[in-house]
């Protein structure tokens, strides 16, 4: 998977949580948006 799609699957997880009221979810959506593809994989095994 590549690191644009790891974080486009990320911020759909971040948004579905919020949607489903779990509105501190948006507060990783910037982190995601700035991470690298190493910080992405350590998010991803986090969420």
């Amino acid at each position: 998977m590549s690191e644009e799609e790891l974080r486009e699957l990320l911020l759909a997880e971040v948004y579905a949580g919020a949607f489903s009221g779990l509105g501190a979810m948006l507060l990783d959506e910037d982190r995601i948006r700035n991470a690298g593809a190493e910080e992405l994989e350590e998010l991803a095994r986090d969420l």
